[in-house]
């Protein structure tokens, strides 16, 4: 998911009552969010020109993945229960014209209403000594934010009609404190606004003999994380050794073995002996570097629901409530739970599409080539994947009305060497869609549904058919279901 930052901090205020640290503390978020990965854009000491446009072209970036943060230090106020910053070009007037010389956050807030994202986090250190509020007898600090659009957090630094004290030193004292516990890593966002609340509390008890306590406004539907730093599957062995150990081994039995499916589950099953660890975690820590190597930040329970997608058709099976490939026995462990926004939704009444399929096939001079014949809705584009031993070609096609015909599959231009090969039909995740096969599909794919469809947490559903394909003598010998039993691709 992309994460969006902005980052405001309003210092040198053009009509005396400047602050110290604001600017410094809009630097030192903006140098943390960096380092978490986020696309910062700062604005210092703006006036309100300026934070409207930085607002709006922030609302703009926005899209439906990606996680956007707006951080504010510097003076701000209530009028009549809504909240505003203050612009250092801010002059004095009665209260019609402070609130039309200032930007109001209620108006943010109404710009993120109608977003489809799910995460929004408004962080707000502000409500500092405020000579601006208190020369028109208006309230310093801020009002509550009683009802949140969905999945957005609110951050006070001080409680609603409180002032924040501007620190000490170089920071405010609310973002003193909170750049640290940023970066710690694997705590949720609750539980590290928690932590920086009691911090603050302690620090401001100490140092003013006041308290100021932080507050927060939640309605976040799902988890997030600042920071997250995976954990070794196992203390004693590093995710780099595993995958280094499941490698070598796929090495080895790409040299020796015909079977498509050694090849690809017994380097796992091995390690799973060599280390005594469930194959859910050996994938884990495989996945974890493999992705990384591929530019990929995958969260572990997404990484675990992509690949429990894959284990059926791997060959791994379920009997009795034990897993097994072939007559190998293995532990396979449980699943991390998905956050509520990446996990599966049902179909939309009356819009519900199952996916159904067959398949042919044939050769000529040594060439193959596969008709699959659906339900698929005829524009959907489509990706066969043909793989055997050192082999694996593609070919993309656009759903007929009933039946889609793959280009012509050769070894290079020569023909198709006997053994077994698996045939992948797919289609893309729902944001390359064409506009009218994604109304159909619903969001995330979720109108369709059956054997055929397979739920992914990063992209939804889509659409997975798979075959066996036994090749002999230049001459298609069997099709198999990937749904049926292996069992069968042997007889």
């Amino acid at each position: 998911m992309d994460r969006i930052a902005l980052v405001i901090g309003n210092s040198k205020y053009q009509n005396g009552n400047a602050l110290a640290n604001p600017g410094n503390d809009a630097n030192d978020i903006e140098s943390v969010l960096s380092k978490l990965s986020f696309d910062v854009t700062k604005v210092i000491d703006a006036n309100l020109i300026a934070i409207q446009q930085a607002v709006n072209t922030f609302l703009q970036a926005l899209d439906e993945n990606a996680v956007g943060l707006l951080f504010y230090a510097g003076h701000g106020m209530q009028i009549d229960g809504k909240n505003y910053i203050v612009p250092v070009d801010f002059t004095s007037g009665d209260k019609s014209k402070t609130i039309v010389s200032c930007y109001c956050l209620n108006s943010f807030l109404d710009g993120i209403s109608a977003y489809k994202g799910k995460t929004i986090i408004c962080i707000l250190d502000a409500c500092r000594d405020n000579p601006f509020a208190q020369e028109r007898g208006l309230t310093t600090g801020f009002a509550p934010f009683i009802n949140p659009p969905k999945g957005t957090i609110i951050a006070y630094s001080t409680n609603s009609d409180c002032g924040a004290f501007d620190g000490l030193y170089s920071n405010g004292l609310y973002t003193q404190v909170l750049k640290d516990a940023m970066l710690i890593p694997n705590l949720k966002i609750e539980e590290m606004f928690k932590a920086v609340r009691n911090k603050v509390s302690e620090i401001s008890i100490n140092q003013y003999g006041k308290e100021q306590l932080s507050w927060e406004y939640s309605s976040l539907i799902g988890d997030f994380y600042f920071s997250v730093l995976p954990q070794p599957v196992n203390v004693q062995i590093t995710d780099d050794e595993i995958y280094k150990f499941i490698c070598s081994r796929q090495k080895s039995y790409e040299g020796s073995s015909d079977d498509i499916y050694d090849i690809e589950c017994l380097p796992y099953v091995d390690a799973y002996n060599k280390y005594h660890i469930p194959i859910i975690k050996i994938l884990r820590a495989y996945s974890r570097v493999d992705y990384q190597k591929q530019g990929y930040n995958f969260s572990d329970a997404t990484i675990d629901q992509i690949n429990s997608n894959y284990l059926s058709a791997w060959g791994f099976r379920q009997e009795y409530g034990r897993w097994y490939y072939k007559d190998h026995y293995v532990e396979m462990g449980d699943l991390l739970p998905l956050p509520e926004e990446l996990k599966p939704k049902s179909p939309i009444k009356g819009q519900e599409l199952k996916i159904e399929a067959s398949l042919t096939a044939e050769m000529n001079n040594g060439k193959i080539r596969f008709q699959a014949s659906s339900n698929i809705p005829e524009g959907t584009p489509l990706i066969f994947t043909l793989q055997g031993k050192k082999y694996k070609a593609q070919s993309k096609q656009v759903a007929g009305s009933n039946s889609t015909i793959s280009e012509w599959f050769s070894d290079k231009g020569r023909p198709i060497k006997s053994g077994f090969y698996t045939l992948e039909i797919s289609c893309p995740m729902d944001k390359v869609l064409p506009e009218n096969i994604r109304k159909m599909f619903g969001e995330r794919n979720r109108n369709i549904f059956g054997p055929y469809v397979n739920f992914d947490p990063f992209g939804g559903n889509t659409i997975r058919i798979s075959y066996g394909v036994l090749i002999e003598k230049n001459a298609v010998h069997k099709i198999i279901s990937m749904q049926q039993k292996i069992s069968e691709l042997r007889n």
